[in-house]
């Protein structure tokens, strides 16, 4: 057993002790004791707790003395994690605590207190206890756990339900009147999560059950009941998600908002980077998993963590440095990765690319003049829009084909779409213009023109001309 002031003095040579070690510089270590206190209220350590690090995947159980400890490469200077400690029969706890690289922190104690039947004593002044009549309802009283995680998934994959059983006046079952009390999975995800153990005999009321994960996440809906000879008594069913595993290289894809942005034309310009993270199941990985990201030109935020979609999204930015040899290539490429497993080290990585596009180049069209008679005969004309180094422009920039006389057909009025790669419909067009039936004018002015939105390439117009002849 364990005095308050021996835990004082425990607390201050850890303190002293983490505060000059430190590991390699990837290094972090976290120390923590878990402990109860007894009716004399003496702090007692609890052997057994377990005890997860979320965000670095790591579980472990505490010592006699209810000590712990963890030990991780970290891939940031410093981050936050939640510390929990669950146990059958306890209330679960926890705690958040910020990490730093290459240092050794002591976590703040973890109290955690032991689940107790209600107080049976009489009321009345007796020291007799009163005595419970026959079952006649049950409920789910435990706190449990929120959540946890698909089979095989490193973490987590238990959760402690418990039920208490009273008679009709609300006491407690005691001995003489125990029954037993069936789990039952109503409904799940089907990927073989089960209870144990699916009965129990209750002990002064109360009955407990351990939902054991599967291979599929969703959320599972629990029952107990009691079967009495005249009756069935039923639980209001209680819920947990079984959430995704770690994330698996195969089910890991990155995605931007807009595929081209006109970075070399502004800075600060903002573009929405998402990773999609499943684990090997095909579901998504927990929520909180970090995801890092990283661009070989411009800026972008460093990490983000997933939802509960298993999606973590960013902010790219337009900025310095832009590819160095933009008639080469314009491209930004960002590299989304994640670890698949911290303990062994699996890193995964995905990329994509941003078209980094320029100004927009002078407007190309053929022919620049053309000749008509007063039979209707239909001119032809391709039309090339892009930057200066041949890239689309950025989408919503708008295109207008005028003529002063006549009639246009073909790519006359349209916006352009988000597309890198230059061809038909991107960077290429064409359109026809007719005299129709006996065009009077001698002369006939077509206009095209590209008006940039405000973030784009820039705005651009040319003016063909063609003339009557005789």
């Amino acid at each position: 057993m364990i005095t308050k002031n021996y835990l004082i003095i425990l607390f201050v040579v850890l303190f002293f002790s983490c505060d000059t070690g430190t590991n390699t510089e990837d290094i972090i270590t976290l120390e923590g004791t878990v402990f109860e206190y007894d009716a004399a209220v003496n702090v007692v350590p609890i052997e057994g707790v377990l005890v997860t690090a979320e965000g670095l995947y790591q579980q472990t159980l505490t010592d006699k003395n209810g000590f712990y400890k963890f030990e991780a490469t970290a891939a940031n200077d410093s981050f936050g994690v939640t510390i929990k400690a669950t146990k059958i029969g306890y209330i679960a706890t926890s705690t958040f605590v910020e990490v730093v690289k290459g240092k050794v922190l002591l976590v703040p104690e973890l109290q955690m207190t032991a689940i107790s039947p209600l107080d049976t004593s009489n009321t009345g002044g007796g020291d007799d206890p009163i005595t419970s009549g026959e079952a006649a309802h049950i409920e789910f009283v435990t706190p449990h756990e929120s959540q946890v995680y698909v089979y095989a998934s490193g973490l987590r994959e238990t959760a402690v339900f418990g039920v208490r059983v009273t008679d009709a006046q609300g006491n407690l079952l005691d001995k003489t009147h125990a029954v037993q009390v069936n789990f039952n999975i109503l409904n799940g995800p089907d990927g073989g999560e089960y209870l144990d153990p699916d009965t129990m005999t209750t002990l002064e009321g109360t009955a407990f059950t351990v939902l054991n994960s599967g291979t599929v996440a969703g959320p599972v809906q629990l029952e107990a009941y009691i079967d009495l000879p005249n009756k069935t008594i039923r639980s209001i069913p209680s819920r947990i998600a079984i959430y995704g595993g770690l994330p698996d290289n195969d089910h890991f894809s990155i995605a931007v908002d807009r595929v081209n942005i006109a970075g070399q034309v502004h800075y600060g310009l903002i573009d929405n980077v998402t990773a999609f993270v499943g684990d090997k199941y095909s579901n998504p990985v927990v929520p909180g998993t970090i995801v890092y990201f990283s661009t070989d030109y411009g800026i972008i935020e460093g990490a983000a963590s997933t939802d509960d979609l298993g999606m973590a999204t960013v902010r790219y930015i337009s900025a310095a440095p832009l590819p160095p040899n933009p008639a080469t290539t314009s491209f930004a490429n960002i590299t989304a990765w994640s670890y698949g497993d911290t303990i062994t080290g699996v890193t995964l990585s995905t990329e994509t690319t941003i078209l980094l596009s320029s100004y927009t180049d002078d407007i190309e069209v053929s022919p620049t003049t053309f000749e008509y008679t007063v039979l209707n005969e239909p001119k032809s004309f391709t039309l090339n829009i892009s930057d200066i180094y041949e890239n689309p422009i950025v989408a919503n920039s708008v295109v207008s084909v005028k003529a002063t006389d006549g009639e246009l057909f073909g790519d006359t009025q349209f916006k352009m779409l988000d597309s890198q790669l230059p061809g038909n419909g991107t960077t290429d067009f064409g359109f026809v213009w007719a005299p129709g039936d006996s065009l009077e004018a001698p002369q006939v002015y077509i206009t095209i023109t590209v008006t940039a939105p405000s973030d784009g390439n820039g705005s651009r117009s040319i003016n063909i001309s063609g003339v009557k002849k005789p």
